[in-house]
């Protein structure tokens, strides 16, 4: 029986926390930043997914560039899948206001899965699986500081494709991962911007997925938008800057009009929280 693969699990403030999917969005913030992110997805259906990234980068002023660590942990059922990369991300100028960067990364990931707890005398699910692999990444970056980025990334080219041996019918299969994605800060008077953000990730085999938003800052410290997946799923986001923290809350819903659909994909939540060094917080992008 062939495998299934489980969609790139994403979050819906992909505009405001662009580095764990880029590490060259790290250059948005050259003196250095914190990010955490938490997805529970479907939240009372036994086995829904979960997720969680940490990503960290300063600045190394002498090379004009960032050195930076990004964490990612999923869970789906019995399955497990940890990753940790360390990434540099340098930028050139390419006109008056325009940067071009790329970042190189590499690190490792750890699958595991537990399928003997699920039905012993089944012998698709006889043993559990332990495989790690090494992982390689690269992305680009066009942007202007505080205007708008556009970017490819490559975060997860892995050297193997781990959860895809063997002859049971895997939820994961952790495959090779791409993402585009841009976002551009439109002032609309003094004390209100919008920003629209766009996110399309693939995995092969898989079809695309596409994530379209828009967030309306008020004094740039208040944010509130709309996200919309290529599914059919709405999410409202709710953003909060105090000084140089930031705190962001999504809860996503299915618009879908079919009552089994809307009742599993109701109910999924994403917590975000950030720390900009430097003396200035900097803008809403």
């Amino acid at each position: 029986m062939g495998a299934s693969a489980q969609q790139v699990i994403t979050y819906n403030r992909y505009g405001s926390n662009p580095a764990p999917l880029n590490p060259t969005a790290s250059l948005l913030r050259p003196d250095g930043e914190v990010v955490l992110l938490g997805r529970r997805q479907w939240v009372g259906l036994e086995g829904a997914p979960e997720a969680y990234w940490l990503s960290a980068h300063l600045p190394w002023h002498s090379f004009g560039s960032t050195v930076g660590l990004n964490v990612r942990y999923e869970t789906l059922a019995v399955e497990q899948s940890s990753e940790v990369s360390a990434y540099l991300a340098k930028a050139v100028r390419v006109s008056a206001s325009d940067y071009l960067a790329v970042s190189l990364s590499g690190g490792f990931s750890v699958y595991r899965g537990d399928f003997a707890q699920l039905d012993p005398s089944d012998p698709a699910f006889r043993e559990d699986i332990r495989e790690n692999t090494a992982l390689l990444g690269f992305g680009v970056l066009l942007y202007r500081p505080e205007v708008f980025y556009v970017g490819l990334s490559m975060p997860r080219l892995a050297l193997n494709d781990l959860g895809a041996g063997g002859d049971v019918n895997r939820q994961y299969n952790f495959r090779t991962q791409y993402h585009a994605m841009g976002a551009v800060v439109v002032p609309l008077d003094e004390s209100f911007d919008l920003k629209p953000a766009v996110l399309v990730s693939y995995v092969s085999d898989l079809p695309l997925t596409a994530n379209l938003s828009a967030t309306v800052y008020v004094e740039k410290a208040l944010g509130l938008g709309v996200n919309v997946r290529g599914n059919g799923d709405l999410a409202g986001m709710l953003e909060l800057r105090v000084g140089h923290l930031q705190v962001g809350y999504s809860y996503q819903f299915s618009s879908s009009g079919n009552p089994l659909k809307r009742q599993i994909d109701n109910a999924t939540h994403e917590v975000g929280l950030s720390y900009r060094f430097g003396k200035k917080a900097g803008g809403v992008l």
